[in-house]
């Protein structure tokens, strides 16, 4: 089972859909522009992982020499999509760094910074993840007092 097969399954496990507010802090768009790449790339690994493996079961992927799966037409989407992947993640690793550097400057680029950490996390799981992610679904039901925009949108609000 390749590396991308496991990452696409672990990402569709039903977890924190996170899309951040939009107030004040520009830091907040940030967070929504590196979130969105998180996300593409997880709907991209499930439709590598769907396309490995019909290749798998119809064409014998793993018997093909490198030179015949590049022959395959069906196997063009899944190079593209791995090229792509490829790219989405050296993207998200220089935004995260980026990121890390800002300093948010109100309780909406507070929130938006944890719900990246917790896209971050959450392939680790565990307990560090666990604390990340209930600080967001906290902060995702609280309102801010100055806009009345939610600090966290997206997740189940108590």
């Amino acid at each position: 089972m390749s590396r991308r097969v496991v990452l696409g399954v672990a990402s569709a496990v039903p977890a924190l859909g996170l899309v951040p507010a939009a107030p004040a802090d520009p830091l907040v768009a940030h967070c929504a522009e590196w979130l969105a790449i998180d996300f593409e790339s997880d709907r991209l690994s499930l439709r590598w992982a769907a396309l490995e493996s019909w290749l798998v079961d119809e064409c014998r992927w793993f018997k093909l020499s490198t030179l015949e799966r590049h022959r395959l037409p069906q196997a063009a989407e899944m190079f593209e999509i791995e090229e792509r992947l490829d790219r989405l993640s050296d993207e998200r690793e220089v935004r995260l760094e980026a990121l890390a550097k800002l300093g948010a400057q109100d309780l909406h680029g507070v929130a938006s910074k944890l719900a990246v950490a917790a896209r971050v996390l959450l392939h680790e799981g565990g307990p560090t993840h666990q604390l990340v992610a209930d600080a967001v679904r906290v902060l995702a039901a609280q309102n801010c007092p100055n806009c009345g925009a939610p600090y966290v949108t997206g997740v189940e609000r108590r």
